[in-house]
């Protein structure tokens, strides 16, 4: 059971972002989705769990990677000076993902929560513009 329930995320993050900027994705855990309108509408997902808030958001497939070990080389050397975000790789309906996420404890507060969501977007954006010339273009 996490600390938080989905009606209290929910009322945080539609205070914080525009209840019509916030969704519940399931009815099986508290799953929300937050849509940043600051970062070009990116939609970052949250999930509380009893000891974790995990936050994140795609930033491309792999098929859309040109060269996949150079595109993991950098994002392994841009994810330590990627403050409160992490970079990671995820198979979405049997397709890689990369993924910039991020975690809190569970006892964070709605200011630390809203905090964590924010700058994910901003280092989502900066993640992909670094990383923009490993990209396939159409």
């Amino acid at each position: 059971m996490s600390h938080w329930t989905r009606e209290q995320l929910h009322q945080i993050l539609a205070e914080a972002f525009g209840a019509e900027r916030v969704a519940t994705l399931d009815d099986t855990e508290t799953t929300l989705q937050v849509v940043l309108a600051d970062a070009g509408d990116l939609e970052v997902t949250l999930v509380a769990s009893e000891h974790q808030v995990y936050c994140s958001t795609p930033l491309v497939t792999g098929a859309q990677v040109r060269d996949r070990a150079a595109f993991n080389d950098a994002c392994m050397r841009l994810n330590p000076i990627n403050p409160l975000s992490n970079l990671g790789l995820a198979t979405v309906d049997g397709q890689d993902v990369y993924v910039v996420f991020g975690e809190l404890s569970a006892d964070s507060t709605a200011e630390q929560i809203v905090h964590e969501i924010r700058t994910l977007g901003v280092n989502a954006i900066d993640a992909i513009e670094t990383l923009q010339t490993y990209l396939v273009t159409a």
